[in-house]
């Protein structure tokens, strides 16, 4: 599907047909196409999306390659490019009303693939063989060699087959001593009725590049819904999560290089992909790893993620240590495991709450408590008792109940101890003062 896409960006010329090896593009020296979406997705990211860099931010290559790229992101995001300036530098960004844009404009990146003469004429001349039946290599060699004029080469016309087989367009069977290809043309049953899932999914769930492409070839645009909380920048991410998601359905370990927009540092990770993980405060993803140099589990973000290549073997063992992770989940609040030899502990929070004005209270801690415990007190307060590897993950929740909170503990005491710190912080900062201090009036603060 991707390479039958990408035919349709790309503009042949006279001049082109004389390099094989040549991309075909829109303009002499600039070409809106693109060999790897690996390339394009850093730019997009690091740039337009987690943006505010400029031109002078960019040093990895020259300066040349900067704008070819900043060109190409132009070209597909249009009225969503914005910038701005800094002292002297301009800094371009993606402005989006995420809520009313009825497809993500980021799906263009997928439709962007380059392509060779060879890759554009082979589509067109197999597709029309393959209409009146199954033809073998040498048959379909022939054939592309006499429509095109041009002399192909049989293993150059496997490869295009397998892949195109790769991708689902085409059937391979055996005819003998060898491989017979076919059209795999079969359609899908009522796909008029099933648009307006289409139309849901390609905006609501994971791979939604998919559904746009299904919307493009039937001349159809989402013109039913819009979406409250849509993350776009998610399509940027989806190679890395198709992978892992392969890795964890074959229960093979992978080697992935997770670079740190923190501290700008590659490290090449080693372990077995579990889970995904998605926040519901911020929408992040996340794979769930099991480390075995360190016998621990932990998580990184798939937008950090650069390269990912999976074992050949299944992994011995990697069914108990799913099972383990299922039974530590419950004790992990976000993604964290806690670190070194820190052990779970169990976090108490005393909370006032009126019973019989505020039962959407209780109820919002019982649906977002993850399986805590709340308690009625004897006076009338109410306890809500966790165990979690790390308590700072409960952090943000527990301060969303200032105001409410009449005590909080913990084995280690590092939860209170963290909290009334912070607490004592922003006192500060608003000039709030608990130690008897008057304010210029002598009223005592």
């Amino acid at each position: 599907m991707v390479a039958k896409a990408a035919c349709c960006y790309g503009i042949v010329t006279e001049g082109d047909a004389k390099n094989d090896d040549k991309e075909v593009g829109f303009m002499g020296g600039f070409s809106e196409l693109t060999k790897r979406f690996d390339n394009i997705r850093d730019y997009m990211r690091d740039f337009f999306v987690y943006g505010y860099k400029s031109r002078a931010d960019f040093t990895k290559k020259s300066s040349r390659t900067y704008d070819n790229a900043k060109r190409r992101v132009e070209s597909y995001l249009g009225k969503y490019m914005k910038w701005d300036y800094i002292g002297k530098n301009k800094f371009s960004f993606v402005s989006i009303d995420c809520g009313s844009i009825p497809v993500n404009p980021l799906y263009a990146a997928w439709k962007s693939k380059s392509f060779t003469n060879n890759d554009i004429m082979l589509h067109f001349y197999i597709l029309d063989a393959l209409k009146d039946g199954p033809m073998k290599v040498t048959s379909l060699t022939d054939h592309a060699s006499e429509k095109s004029l041009a002399a192909f080469d049989a293993q150059t016309v496997r490869n295009k087959l397998n892949e195109y087989t790769a991708l689902g367009l085409l059937k391979k069977e055996a005819s003998g001593k060898a491989y017979a290809y076919s059209l795999d043309s079969a359609p899908v049953p009522h796909l008029d009725k099933l648009l307006s899932g289409v139309k849901f999914f390609q905006g609501a769930a994971p791979f939604g590049e998919i559904g746009s492409y299904i919307l493009d070839n039937e001349n159809e645009t989402n013109d039913c819904f819009s979406f409250k909380h849509y993350y776009i920048a998610h399509t940027l991410e989806d190679i890395a999560l198709e992978t892992f998601l392969s890795a964890i359905k074959q229960n093979k370990a992978a080697t992935f290089e997770n670079f740190s927009e923190r501290s700008q540092r590659s490290v090449i990770i080693y372990g077995l992909p579990l889970k995904i993980l998605v926040s519901a405060g911020t929408g992040r993803r996340f794979v769930c790893v099991y480390l075995p140099g360190t016998k621990r589990f932990n998580a990184y973000r798939l937008d950090y993620i650069k390269s990912i290549s999976l074992d050949e073997e299944e992994m011995e063992g990697a069914k108990a240590i799913a099972s383990k992770l299922d039974r530590n989940l419950p004790k992990a609040w976000g993604v964290t495991f806690g670190g070194g030899n820190k052990r779970s502990e169990v976090v108490k929070i005393k909370l006032y709450i009126d019973e019989h004005k505020e039962q959407y209270i209780i109820e919002r801690i019982m649906r977002e408590g993850q399986g805590g415990v709340l308690e009625r007190g004897q006076d009338g307060s109410f306890v809500f008792t966790k165990e979690v590897f790390d308590n700072s993950d409960m952090g943000p929740w527990i301060k969303s109940f200032i105001g409410r909170i009449e005590g909080l503990e913990s084995n280690s005491g590092y939860a209170a101890k963290r909290f009334y710190e912070d607490m004592q912080a922003m006192a500060d900062m608003y000039g709030i003062y608990t130690d008897g201090r008057e304010d210029g009036n002598g009223t005592v603060l």
